[in-house]
């Protein structure tokens, strides 16, 4: 995966104007940029503390600090891996919160499930606020790819349903062993996978899965401010390239070589920037968030390391 985002990033060099990118980062607003950073921050802060509220329905409630550190070190991760993060701030989690790793996977998969669902309500929202610009987008490249499918996604959550409640009867199925009330792999996994529906405050989970995603637009217009190709598109439009940004997140090619594509070509067919300058913002963007994941993700690391380390000495 490394080897093939070393290779989109190498053909990408060549489509960019560097000259043209070097003045406008040059001239980038520092202010804007902070913004950017601190609102990044906020969001991440919040998926770690809604990751607790899935978690402690469960039976592992985690603690919001170190749940923090994991997602972060996890988006560390990512930038080498794509996915791999996921599973890292899971071992991370398990390690300082003594819960089980299937639990905290079967949360993670309820997560991105649930970020699913807000991806489609803010589409529609895009959608009704900038109907002109992106009705022919969501057209072509959302709505007519899922009903030519329909059929392949239908048949395949129907096989993911049928598969897990199989597994679950056949491990019903198997007599206990006197005793032992240590539950399965599949059990672990479940219980995660079905915290949403024994959530304590479900209208805080939904508004805290709303707030990432605000941090996450927020952020995204004020690095669209802070240089100037970009400064003319407004908050709006910043809902636009948030939407790009998550289309490019599914393509699982590390360091968002994905992400790049998708801004870009957003970018230009959208709202109608030269591709000189979407293919600008777009490497900018994804320099700016691999710099930050690496960065805080690497205090991140050492801030856990710590805070273990302080229980670990605590407890003994």
């Amino acid at each position: 995966m490394i080897l093939l985002a070393a290779g989109v990033f190498t053909a990408i060099g060549f489509k960019i104007d560097w000259q043209q990118t070097a003045n406008s980062v040059k001239n980038a607003n520092l202010y804007w940029l902070l913004g950017a950073t601190v609102t990044m921050l906020y969001a991440h802060y919040l998926r770690g503390w809604r990751w607790n509220m899935l978690t402690e329905p469960a039976g592992y409630p985690l603690n919001k600090i170190r749940a923090f550190y994991a997602v972060m070190i996890g988006y560390l991760v990512n930038v080498a891996t794509s996915r791999g993060g996921e599973f890292v701030r899971c071992a991370m989690a398990a390690k300082s919160e003594k819960a089980p790793v299937p639990t905290l996977v079967g949360s993670v998969v309820t997560e991105r499930i649930i970020d699913l669902l807000v991806l489609m309500s803010l589409c529609l929202l895009c959608l009704g606020i900038q109907f002109q610009e992106f009705y022919g987008f969501f057209d072509q490249y959302i709505i007519t790819p899922l009903g030519k499918h329909y059929t392949a996604i239908s048949t395949v959550l129907l096989m993911g349903i049928f598969g897990v409640r199989y597994l679950k009867k056949q491990q019903a199925r198997k007599p206990k062993a006197e005793g032992k009330g240590e539950p399965s792999l599949i059990e672990k996994f479940s219980a995660g996978l079905q915290s949403v529906l024994h959530l304590k405050q479900p209208v805080v989970f939904i508004l805290s899965s709303y707030g990432i995603w605000i941090g996450y637009w927020l952020s995204t217009y004020c690095t669209l401010q802070s240089l100037d190709i970009t400064e003319h598109l407004t908050i709006a439009n910043a809902l636009g390239v948030v939407i790009f940004s998550s289309l490019g997140v599914i393509i699982p090619i590390p360091g968002g070589a994905g992400v790049w594509g998708t801004l870009a070509y957003g970018l230009t067919l959208i709202y109608g920037l030269s591709e000189v300058h979407a293919n600008s913002f777009g490497i900018f963007s994804v320099a700016f968030s691999n710099l930050l994941m690496i960065v805080f993700g690497g205090i991140a690391y050492l801030l856990f390391y710590l805070a273990t380390r302080n229980t670990a000495t605590t407890n003994d």
